[in-house]
């Protein structure tokens, strides 16, 4: 009889098969196609399970996968974030292991998991600029996007994604991410200018309307004014002035004067 297909990487080989029987170990299932042809709609669970000659089996782990990866992506500001000894965790579904083997095939975790994983960490991070990412209060939302978005492309594919834990999340600041800040400030002035100058006619308005004011107060004042009542403000204004602490009264001599007579 001939052994057929063994997987690696959450595909585990039999541990023995002999006199057309195979074992399967604890925690794995196996798909198991007869030599007439015809997968076997429903796994083998673990124990002894009857191949045949001339059969072939697939021995899958059904117990949750780990992984750790090196994730990386580009904040919304230009910034480049790493997330290195990132953990993704996975598993089977049971009743899809026929699908999962018959459409998938060998190794699907570097080509098909990790890829839709990294996929989901550049789109996620897209959405957040440096400063919030390294807000460490942002970082479990962060982790649950990524999370729900590669799961919900995953679970078509036989695949339930667990959890994708982003340890050491940073920011690396490149020479391009200063002109991205450098631009993104040009980009704040360019939209504060118009309240800017709002703001400015706002305040010439107001001094128009003061202005109007002293104006309409003086119109009326000026006419009830007379030489003598001015002459009164004005010798008080100059007593309060010399009166202040604040003055110091100096005293200069004259200067002399000159007076020519004409011949």
């Amino acid at each position: 009889m001939r052994i057929g297909r063994t997987r690696g990487a959450g595909l585990v080989a039999a541990a023995a098969l002999a006199a057309g029987c195979v074992t399967i170990p604890p925690g794995h299932a196996a798909v198991i196609t007869p030599p007439w042809g015809g997968t076997d709609p429903k796994p083998a669970p673990e124990g002894v399970a009857w191949v045949g000659p001339l059969g072939q089996v697939d021995v899958l782990d059904l117990r949750s996968q780990e992984r750790n990866e090196d994730l990386r992506g580009v904040a919304a500001d230009g910034a480049t974030v790493e997330a290195n000894a990132s953990v993704v965790t996975y598993h089977l579904i049971p009743d899809e292991l026929v699908a999962f083997d018959e459409e998938l095939g060998p190794e699907p975790y570097d080509r098909i998991i990790k890829p839709i994983v990294q996929a989901a960490v550049r789109q996620v991070v897209a959405r957040y600029t440096a400063v919030e990412i390294i807000d460490t209060t942002n970082v479990p939302a962060i982790q649950a996007e990524v999370t729900e978005l590669a799961g919900r492309q995953l679970r078509p594919m036989h695949v339930q994604l667990d959890m994708v834990f982003m340890r050491s999340l940073t920011v690396r600041s490149g020479p391009f991410y200063e002109e991205v800040l450098a631009t993104g400030r040009e980009e704040q002035l360019a939209l504060t200018a118009p309240q800017l100058l709002a703001i400015a006619r706002q305040r010439a308005d107001v001094l128009r309307e003061d202005g109007r004011s002293l104006s309409a107060s003086h119109a009326i004042l000026a006419p009830t004014l007379t030489t003598p009542q001015l002459e009164d403000q004005a010798t008080r204004a100059w007593s309060a002035l010399l009166l202040s602490p604040n003055t110091a009264v100096v005293v200069e001599p004259p200067i002399p004067m000159t007076l020519e007579v004409a011949p």
